[in-house]
């Protein structure tokens, strides 16, 4: 008479197999899929081999690249740089759609000048949707985005920033 096991680790063993595999296969699906998605030379029907070769050509060109880039910046000469602020004056243009407002600001550059922009914004219930900042030449320009309900508060807004 044969022995037939009844336990359940064994009969969870056999079972275990196809479904083992096919995660493997989804995992290494979405691995191929994140690497065509990141190689700009590849397009949507390559094969494998294909995604794994370009990849490879991909890697060695950003190497290479790397490689230049430090190479550039260590010919560049390191030397001190004064800035001088040429605009002291601050800026501040609104343009009003519906309840979305859009903040554009112009300030002399100083540390900081974000955090206390940002905070305007908070202070008067404000949600920033989106918010930018440039700098150059000692001059600090700053976009928000901002979902603002009350009216009133737009021209509180603008006058605090104004003061800024």
């Amino acid at each position: 008479m044969e022995q037939v096991s009844t336990s359940p680790k064994r009969k969870r063993g056999q079972n275990d197999a196809p479904i083992t595999e096919r995660l493997r296969r989804e995992k290494a699906a979405m691995y191929y899929t994140v690497l065509q998605s990141l190689v700009p030379t590849l397009f949507p029907k390559a094969t494998r081999s294909k995604v794994v070769d370009e990849t490879i050509k991909y890697i060695r060109y950003l190497e290479g690249k790397l490689v230049f880039l430090k190479q550039q910046q260590m010919a560049l000469p390191v030397q001190p740089i004064l800035l001088t602020q040429q605009n002291n004056t601050s800026a501040v243009e609104v343009t009003v759609s519906g309840n979305v407002t859009f903040f554009g600001m112009s300030f002399a550059s100083r540390p900081g000048v974000l955090s206390r922009v940002l905070r305007v914004f908070v202070n008067h219930l404000a949600d920033v949707l989106m918010a930018t900042i440039a700098s150059d030449s000692g001059v600090t320009r700053i976009t928000v985005t901002a979902h603002v309900l009350e009216a009133g508060a737009r021209e509180r807004i603008k006058t605090d920033l104004m003061a800024l």
